[in-house]
């Protein structure tokens, strides 16, 4: 009944196992010790502020159901509070010194402990083997003077100009950035948990000012993670980040399970999680209010693919809800080196723009392939436009360039991208503004096999008029409900759609319902 995701000195991960999407479809109440501790609706929570070491009895209780188990919490061999080092805690002081001196004389094994207050820093650097706990009312702020902030090198050549070292990632390429407000470069276990907050401080920094352009460096994420392993961040809120949220890089065995994130729907590029040419990323039980793609799986751009060609593969997205944000879930666009392996189940997404969202273009090169990507139990509410694959994606300076935009068969060269093998099953669409399905293919690259089974779309009785994805010379359809071009197998089988629809299917290439 109870799968125990993450287990730690001061509380504990816990998900509900079930088959409903983030929701566990009832009320539950929970006590610890027989002591009440909250009432939940999700299937996935986190409980913090307990004791290290200590036998717990928890008890899960609601109209339809009760059970108990015990738990331990995990030993504990330093504690290191930060406020012994002088952090003040006040929103004023500058806490960066303090903080990163308990981290660095902190002994492998440590957990560094960040009690309530509000703390200012300007980046936190991570070391291997220590932890850090954020105490509920705790709230690491970056500090928005630009001056006290580190730049990450883009791009780091050695002294002969023989060999290069990747430091920092803006937009898939190797450009300098602003350090993150936690920053990892090689470093492996460590545990970023608690009830606590990251602040980026967005909006008060004037990050979301000119978003694009470059002043010193390229804005910093929340959490940057770089060539890191075993890194787990459980129960935190990460808020108004000037960039993306958290940003793994060249990163493996990654674990992100009950965070909230949450920026403006407005507020540009704040992406919620985004790994980069990772390996093995779990992201569960996660909620994202963000003002672009909640989860954007990503794999640099052609430069990228040339330097160092890493694919991202065996990400696992589960148990999810994603609320405000361009994409629910998105593949790209930049995806050089490409994505395979990408699992997404029982994720509930209420009034994105898209749900699942696969974006690509030419030039992107013959390693972008995207192959074998797997979604099932996703319920969508109110979403513009549910499942969309462009190969047309018009980004970059060279977005709406004749190369891009032209929908007549190029030559397959080693600029060419692919879409392979995709599955789609089990998708509950209701209140549906726009398009469900819109797969655009390349005439020299068509999509592979596409198989979307057993799933529903009911379309809004209000409509919108508008283009499904971000590309060039689409003429509007009014009531566009399904367009597929320049695929290969595209097989629609016992699916339910209602309301007032259009289609558009190339000939002999769709087996629908």
């Amino acid at each position: 009944m109870v799968k125990i995701l993450e287990n730690t000195p001061f509380g504990f991960v816990m998900e509900l196992e079930g088959d409903k999407a983030y929701f566990s479809g009832d009320s539950y109440e929970v006590y610890v010790n027989e002591a009440y501790y909250g009432v939940y609706e999700q299937n996935v929570i986190s409980l913090f502020g307990l004791k290290p070491n200590r036998l717990y009895k928890v008890k899960i209780h609601s109209e339809i159901r009760e059970f108990c188990f015990e738990i331990r919490t995990k030993e504990i061999g330093y504690l290191i509070n930060i406020c012994d080092y002088n952090a003040a805690g006040d929103g004023m002081k500058d806490d960066t010194s303090a903080i990163n001196t308990a981290i660095y004389t902190a002994p492998r094994g440590s957990v560094v402990y960040v009690p309530a207050g509000e703390y200012m820093v300007s980046q936190i650097y991570l070391k291997s083997g220590v932890d850090i706990y954020l105490e509920k009312g705790s709230r690491i702020r970056q500090n928005t003077d630009r001056s006290s902030l580190s730049i990450l090198k883009g791009y780091q050549k050695d002294y002969y100009h023989m060999d290069a070292t990747v430091n920092a990632s803006w937009e898939g390429n190797p450009l300098d950035t602003y350090c993150g407000v936690f920053f990892g470069y090689e470093v492996e276990d460590v545990r970023i948990y608690g009830a606590g907050m990251i602040d980026g401080s967005g909006e008060e920094g004037g990050w979301w000012e000119h978003p694009k352009l470059k002043k010193a460096a390229f804005r910093p994420r929340n959490v940057f993670l770089n060539c890191c392993r075993n890194i787990t961040i459980s129960g935190i809120t990460s808020r108004n980040s000037a960039c993306w949220n958290i940003h793994p890089f060249y990163s493996e065995k990654i674990r992100i399970y009950h965070v909230r994130l949450e920026s403006p729907k407005d507020s540009p590029n704040t992406d919620g999680i985004n790994p980069e040419s990772c390996r093995d990323v779990k992201i569960i039980g996660c909620r994202f209010e963000v003002g672009d793609d909640c989860i954007a799986v990503k794999a640099g751009k052609y430069f990228m693919s040339r330097y160092s060609c890493r694919p991202c593969e065996d990400i696992y997205v589960a148990n999810c809800y994603m609320g405000d944000g361009h994409g629910g879930v998105a593949v790209g666009s930049e995806i050089s080196c490409g994505v395979k392996n990408l699992t997404v189940e029982r994720c509930y997404m209420d009034g994105t723009d898209r749900g699942i969202r696969i974006k690509t273009r030419r030039g992107r090169g013959s390693t972008c392939v995207v192959d074998h990507i797997r979604l099932s139990g996703i319920i969508m509410k109110n979403v513009q436009h549910c499942i969309s694959m462009n190969m047309f994606y018009n980004c970059d300076p060279d977005g709406s360039s004749d190369y891009v935009k032209n929908k007549q068969a190029a030559r397959k060269d080693t600029l060419t991208p692919e879409i392979k093998r995709i599955e789609l099953r089990q998708i509950e669409a209701t209140d549906i503004r726009g398009c469900a399905i819109f797969m655009y293919g390349l005439p020299e690259s068509r999509i592979g096999t596409v198989q979307i089974d057993e799933c529903s779309f009911t379309f809004a009785d209000n409509r919108e008029c508008g283009q499904p994805e971000m590309l060039d010379d689409f003429e509007e359809i009014a009531d566009l409900g399904i367009f597929i071009r320049n695929a290969e197998t595209a097989g629609l089988k016992a699916n339910k759609f209602n309301g007032k629809y259009v289609s558009v299917i190339e000939e002999e290439m769709c087996e629908a319902d």
